[in-house]
């Protein structure tokens, strides 16, 4: 694939561009599937284990992404709105100043004129759930593209899940994602209710001197604030680019395309989302009343407007058990000597009910049975098929666009004061 020449020539091909981010060394957004294969065998089913036996550049594409649609359990979170949890009853402070959430821009504070959409998703979940908050969801060929790849690859069931959740989403993008053309974010990861991106992280040469974006995984550092700076100048204060520039919006990502995974798959339509909540900067047990002011996420009740900070709305609408989706329940079948699926051979032992992996038409079959089985057990809900997803419309080129630019206050903007044109936006593209 060509290398990026830069500017506007880069395009806005989202498999194309991360492609070109690969080539050169700067992220590592995906595995292969055997990467994965020994990211499955290596962690026995333990999340602390999961890097353990492969190496740093396995681990890295698949583990992490390979852990967020799963439920994972919620203990000690202080929910209290008054305060952090451990504070002393005898002591009396100072009251301090609370750091509330500034839209960037104008029209991240305004209601937006982006269309609304309807649409359910799907979360694989243990007998131990939370709400949908800062977590990863998918839709309904999604969620099974991870049961089959991680899930099901083992006895007992990966991360002991036994179920699929599914959530009504009431979605509105925010004004200045609208200008973009866009409905949707980047999806980035979570993993255990903490943003670990991939995030824009500021701009490297290309193989031709051009700028071009960096990525950096992990939780955000704010010691990047300098090198996200925007075009004009503006720094985009102590948040990610991608939620300061656009609002916390929802966030998709087909997959086979950026940023995971990116190699083909055979569940036909398959998608991944990301629903940004309250402090997704840090881990469910770590969050306070400060972070949620500092970063109020775009969950809100009833309908989204599309402000900044209202984005996004959900119902919960039930649950369906893997153990009455499949054949034989999974622990009858381990009885009688069986194996629900074996990722090496690509079949089931004493059941082909997750036999081929790669094969369309029986991945189609079993989005078929998914879907009947909601239907039968949901009968007054509106059909799967009836409210489908909108189309993931997140476009990497476009919405990084500005990281392909000259980075503000070089070359001949060197000396820019405020009222030149090098203050517009505008006049940085190019």
């Amino acid at each position: 694939m060509a290398s990026s020449t830069g500017g506007r020539a880069a395009g806005s091909r989202m498999a194309a561009l991360a492609a070109l981010l690969v080539s050169a060394g700067s992220f590592v957004p995906g595995a292969t599937e055997d990467g994965m294969a020994k990211v499955l065998a290596a962690s026995g089913g333990h999340s602390d284990e999961v890097c353990d036996g492969v190496s740093p550049e396995e681990c890295e594409g698949a583990a992490l992404e390979l852990r967020q649609l799963r439920g994972i359990r919620r203990h000690g979170v202080d929910e209290a709105e008054g305060g952090v949890k451990g504070t002393s009853l005898g002591t009396s402070k100072a009251p301090q100043a609370v750091e509330k959430w500034t839209p960037w821009t104008a029209s991240l504070g305004e209601p937006s004129s982006a269309e609304l959409y309807t649409f359910y998703v799907y979360r694989a979940i243990s007998e131990e759930t939370y709400d949908p908050i800062n977590v990863n969801v998918a839709n309904l060929p999604g969620v099974l593209w991870y049961l089959h790849h991680e899930v099901v690859v083992q006895y007992p069931r990966k991360f002991e899940i036994t179920s699929i959740e599914r959530y009504k989403v009431r979605m509105r993008a925010t004004e200045e994602l609208l200008k973009k053309g866009m409905h949707f974010g980047p999806r980035l990861a979570m993993d255990r209710g903490q943003c670990t991106g991939p995030f824009v992280c500021g701009r490297q040469k290309s193989s031709l001197g051009y700028p071009e974006p960096s990525f950096c995984n992990g939780p955000f550092n704010t010691s990047k604030e300098d090198d996200i700076m925007a075009a004009n100048g503006k720094p985009y204060g102590k948040l990610p680019f991608e939620y300061a520039r656009y609002g916390f919006s929802v966030g998709c990502n087909n997959l086979g395309d950026y940023p995971f995974p990116m190699f083909a798959v055979n569940y036909t339509g398959a998608v991944w989302y990301t629903l940004p909540g309250p402090c997704p900067s840090k881990t469910f047990d770590s969050t306070d009343a400060a972070c949620k002011a500092r970063e109020p996420g775009g969950l809100c009740k009833g309908v989204p407007t599309g402000e900044g900070n209202c984005t996004w709305s959900y119902e919960h609408m039930g649950h369906v058990t893997i153990d009455d989706f499949v054949d034989t329940p999974v622990d009858k079948l381990n009885e009688a000597g069986g194996r629900e699926y074996d990722p090496y051979t690509d079949k089931g032992i004493k059941t082909d009910f997750w036999d081929g992996i790669n094969n369309t038409e029986a991945n189609a079959l079993r989005i078929k049975k998914l879907r009947k089985l909601f239907a039968d057990r949901f009968p007054n809900q509106t059909l799967d098929e009836e409210m489908p997803s909108p189309p993931c419309d997140f476009d990497f080129g476009e919405f990084y666009k500005e990281f392909w630019w000259r980075p503000p206050f070089a070359g001949e903007c060197m000396d820019a004061m405020e009222g030149d044109d090098c203050y517009t936006m505008d006049a940085m593209e190019g």
